[in-house]
C-alpha cells in the first residue's frame, strides 16, 4: 500500500505498536530511537505510529488480472505493507494502515459491487452499551453518514468501518455489508435476519446482492461501540 508521507496523520500517531515496555525504558529508547510512546491499557507503555490513508497499491495491475481470471485473492494482510513512492523509489514507512480502509481502497479500484466488512458482532449498533441500544439493519448512506457526525461508531472501534463503507459507497460501490462471519451469506443475499447493509439507495426487503457481482472481503476482528 501506498501513503502519503504528507498526510496529517504523521503528525498525530495513535496505533500502538510492538511489545510493552516499563514507563523508564519506553521513555528510554523513545529518546534514542525517536520513538512516539503512550501508556496503552494499564499494562505498560508502546510505541505509537501513524496510521495514514492509503493511496494506492503497488501490485493493483496483478490483482485485477487475478480478479480477472476468475481467482480467489488474498491480499493485504494486516492492511497492507506502508510505502511511499520517491525519486530513490519506493521506501518503507513506519506506519499501520487500518485493514477497512485497505479493503475500501481494493475494492474501489478494482470496480467491486460490494464491500464486505467482517467483524465480531452480527450488527452495527446505536447508543451501544446504553439502555437505548438498537440493531441497524438496512440503512442508506446517508442516515450511516449522519450517525457517524453524531459519534455513534467511535474511531477505535465501529467508526473505521463505516467510514470504509462510505467511501466505498461514495466511489460508485453498490452495497457495503459489516457483520459476523456467520451472517455473511445472508447479509450479502437481503436476509433481513443479516447483518447490517449500508446502500446509496436502500432496496426493498428481501431484495439481495447478485452472486455474481465481484465483490471485497475484509477479515478483521474487532469489537463493537
Amino acid at each position: 500500500m501506498t501513503v502519503d508521507p504528507a498526510d496529517p496523520a504523521f503528525g498525530s500517531p495513535s496505533k500502538p505498536i510492538g511489545p510493552f515496555f516499563p514507563a523508564a525504558q519506553a521513555r528510554q529508547l523513545a529518546a534514542a530511537r525517536g520513538w512516539v510512546v503512550k501508556p496503552d491499557s494499564g499494562r505498560g507503555h508502546r510505541r505509537v505510529v501513524a496510521s495514514p490513508e492509503p493511496t494506492g497499491v503497488v501490485e493493483i495491475d496483478a490483482l485485477r488480472a487475478l480478479v480477472d481470471a476468475g481467482r480467489l485473492v488474498i491480499t493485504a494482510g494486516g492492511g497492507g505493507i506502508p510505502v511511499a513512492d520517491t525519486p530513490d523509489g519506493w521506501v518503507r514507512v513506519d506506519a499501520v494502515i487500518d485493514k477497512d480502509r485497505a479493503a475500501a481502497l481494493i475494492a474501489r479500484l478494482l470496480g467491486a459491487q460490494a464491500l464486505l466488512l467482517v467483524t465480531a458482532v452480527d450488527r452495527v449498533m446505536l447508543d451501544y452499551g446504553t439502555p437505548r441500544q438498537s440493531e441497524l439493519g438496512t440503512i442508506s448512506a446517508a442516515d450511516a453518514a449522519r450517525h457517524l457526525a453524531n459519534g455513534q461508531f467511535p474511531p477505535g472501534s465501529m467508526g473505521p468501518k463505516v467510514q470504509a463503507a462510505l467511501r466505498f459507497l461514495d466511489s460508485g460501490g453498490e452495497l457495503a455489508v459489516i457483520t459476523s462471519p456467520g451472517l455473511l451469506a445472508a447479509s450479502l443475499a437481503g436476509d433481513p435476519h443479516g447483518g447490517t447493509r449500508i446502500e446509496q439507495c436502500p432496496s426493498g426487503p428481501g431484495r439481495g446482492q447478485d452472486a455474481g457481482h465481484r465483490t471485497v472481503l475484509a477479515m478483521a476482528a474487532r469489537r463493537n461501540a
